[in-house]
């Protein structure tokens, strides 16, 4: 089997970290994997290091213009893919025009859109791809709001993470010494991620916190150099008194998150809108339980696992949830330990490529490569 994905993104982020997962695990099982991305980016340096073909896309003429379609349809024409992947919306368009005119008589294979973050906006030329793959319920949900037409032709594929050692006794002490935040002391909460995933609505809830845990700390992990948007976070700590009780780490070694999480009590977000969440993948594999609002993609990790708290209400109500469980030891290690059995048992990256090559058999309607 031969397959391209597609990505012409700019930077490095977890799309494209999933696209590497996906394909190193697609080559394991014998899948010839290809890339089109971007010329001059860091997406074009990372993957043909890791060994795979890459195609570039001449970002130099303009995207629309007509070097790029030529280049795009005389290579399609050459490469006959069994699959092509596309694998960020703005693509979507060009890749469909391309692949049909380079097969405008019948296609040696199946063209697919997939889906990683939430869009409910109509999508041009989605009609004509032969699949599409979301990656959680809820960008299933908002794209079908748009395209109903699509929901026979559309499937819900999870992502995968590298499954760590299972994390050890200490793990499951409250007064564990930690590895990474190694000047504090329980209760640690933290929440991972770029800073307009809604943290102001966490730095609200420690007022109510502190009143049970005057000592706790909320930790920020992610890139905090945009600073028009930590800066209105730092001013609304200072207005409510809890400046002293916030730390931000900055970017964290990617060899570091599963100290972090090991350091965490609990991983918490208040972002509404994620597509999915590796990052509470990690948390679990780590043995922390979570604490998130029921809205998301993340919730499709949860439901019916014990494993984590999925709040229905507002503000008040995640404070009261996070309290009682960091109260309660006994039930937050178990959640824990809970965590861990889960990822190994459906989020592993050797399940996502198993379920992503089984669905691409499926796709080209055969049960063989």
């Amino acid at each position: 089997m031969k397959v391209l994905l597609i990505n012409n993104g700019k930077g490095w982020s977890g799309g494209q970290e999933h696209l590497k997962d996906l394909a190193i695990e697609l080559r394991n099982n014998g899948v010839e994997v290809h890339f089109l991305v971007r010329q001059d980016t860091v997406n074009e340096t990372r993957f043909a290091e890791l060994g795979f073909p890459v195609h570039l896309t001449p970002y130099t003429y303009g995207w629309n213009s007509a070097a790029v379609f030529f280049s795009l349809v005389a290579m399609l024409r050459r490469e006959r893919f069994d699959i092509v992947s596309i694998n960020r919306e703005h693509d979507l368009a060009l890749a469909v025009v391309s692949y049909r005119c380079a097969f405008p008589f019948g296609s040696p294979g199946r063209l697919m859109m997939s889906y990683h973050l939430p869009t409910d906006h109509y999508q041009l030329f989605l009609n004509a791809v032969d699949a599409v793959v979301c990656i959680s319920e809820h960008v299933q949900t908002k794209l079908l709001r748009r395209s109903p037409a699509m929901a026979s032709r559309t499937t819900i594929l999870y992502y995968g993470i590298t499954l760590p050692p299972p994390p050890d006794s200490s793990k499951f002490t409250a007064d564990r010494p930690r590895r990474y935040l190694r000047n504090f002391s329980f209760p640690i909460i933290g929440m991972v991620g770029e800073f307009w995933k809604n943290q102001i609505e966490m730095i609200e809830m420690l007022p109510q916190l502190k009143q049970e845990f005057p000592e706790i700390h909320l930790v920020f992990i992610g890139n905090n150099k945009a600073r028009d948007l930590v800066e209105p976070l730092e001013a609304r700590a200072r207005e409510l008194g809890v400046e002293k009780n916030i730390v931000f780490t900055g970017l964290v070694p990617r060899e570091q998150i599963q100290n972090i999480f090991y350091d965490l009590d609990l991983s918490v977000t208040t972002h509404r809108n994620e597509g999915f969440g590796i990052v509470h993948l990690e948390s679990l594999a780590a043995g922390t339980p979570v604490v998130a609002f029921n809205e998301g993609g993340f919730v499709d990790i949860f439901n019916g696992e014990d494993v984590g708290v999925i709040i229905d209400g507002g503000t008040a109500d995640f404070a009261t949830a996070t309290g009682a469980l960091l109260i309660d030891n006994e039930r937050r290690f178990n959640m824990g330990r809970s965590g861990y059995a889960l990822v190994e048992k459906r989020y592993t990256i050797k399940v996502m490529g198993q379920t992503y090559l089984n669905f691409y058999r499926s796709l080209l309607g055969s049960a063989t490569s």
